[in-house]
């Protein structure tokens, strides 16, 4: 089965990562700040609020993602796997405010021009290639929704910095004022478009979507390969957080009466489950000729 993008386990954990990224971004932000200022670049200045947002958001997907580890109790019965979901969503929405501020701040500075300081945009560009850079490698791969909105964001500063790079070389050569403005602008709608992705990936988990809708075929014909399952109905699926995946199912079978044969039955299914993350499954037997109550 080709469902390689469902494994995990051998990926860094996500709460050191996000940790990482965090410390990198905060001490950038205060470089970035302060030398936007000098170098007369709003790109680089609003690079740096756009990395205290980060900062923020990061600290806040630290917490949450610690506290997504805890195990259940009577509170929460499936555990705490959905703060990640909500550190992914607030990183997204502070991901969408801050694109929408850059966006009118590059478009006041279009319309009034001023030249940067193309050598010291130059060696912002460079550090900045270098910190996000590190960032980014350190967190892609990830299949926590949480980590992923976090690697997007630190993709999306690489790409920055990349444009950045190319627009003071050739502000060395070209008087183009308005090329940093630009420059903004194009990044500032990248964020927001993907940003705006990530929101709604956060949100249908949070809604309780079918995280398997495309594969539920290949969920039901896996489970009817079974030997002695007959039928498969109430087939109910939803993601505790965009990774770990829950189904309930009721099951019917034929002369599997005996205890240790139902247990095994239940083990096979739950086996054949595994690679579609189904990581909690709920299993209902009935028995070929009973009357499903639910099934009306």
């Amino acid at each position: 089965m080709g469902h390689h993008h469902h494994h995990h386990g051998h990926h860094r954990p996500a709460t050191g990562n996000i940790r990482f990224a965090f410390f990198l971004n905060l001490g950038f932000a205060i470089v970035e700040l302060i030398g936007g200022f000098f170098v007369n670049s709003v790109a680089i200045m609003s690079d740096a609020l756009h990395d205290f947002g980060d900062a923020f958001t990061l600290g806040v997907s630290y917490f949450l993602q610690r506290k997504s580890e805890q195990h259940g109790n009577e509170r929460y019965t499936y555990g705490y796997k959905r703060y990640s979901v909500a550190g992914a969503l607030l990183t997204s929405v502070i991901l969408i405010t801050g694109s929408v501020f850059v966006l009118s701040e590059a478009t006041e500075r279009l319309l009034r021009p001023e030249m940067p300081d193309p050598y010291g945009m130059l060696l912002f560009a460079i550090v900045g290639l270098g910190v996000n850079g590190a960032a980014f490698f350190r967190l892609r791969g990830g299949h926590n929704l949480n980590q992923r909105a976090v690697s997007l964001h630190m993709l999306e500063d690489l790409l920055g910095w990349a444009a950045v790079l190319v627009a003071s070389v050739l502000l060395l050569f070209f008087e183009w004022p308005w090329l940093d403005a630009l420059l903004s602008i194009g990044i500032a709608l990248f964020m927001l478009v993907n940003a705006v992705k990530g929101a709604w990936s956060a949100l249908k988990v949070l809604l309780q979507e079918n995280p398997l809708a495309t594969e539920l075929n290949a969920v039901k014909a896996q489970l009817l390969s079974v030997t002695n399952v007959q039928d498969v109905h109430q087939l109910k699926l939803w993601s505790l957080d965009g990774e770990h995946h829950v189904l309930s199912a009721h099951v019917v079978v034929e002369s599997v009466k005996e205890p240790t044969a139902i247990a095994a039955l239940k083990q096979e299914i739950r086996n054949i489950l595994k690679p579609f993350a189904i990581t909690d499954a709920t299993l209902e037997l009935e028995h070929a000729g009973e009357r499903c109550k639910m099934n009306v």
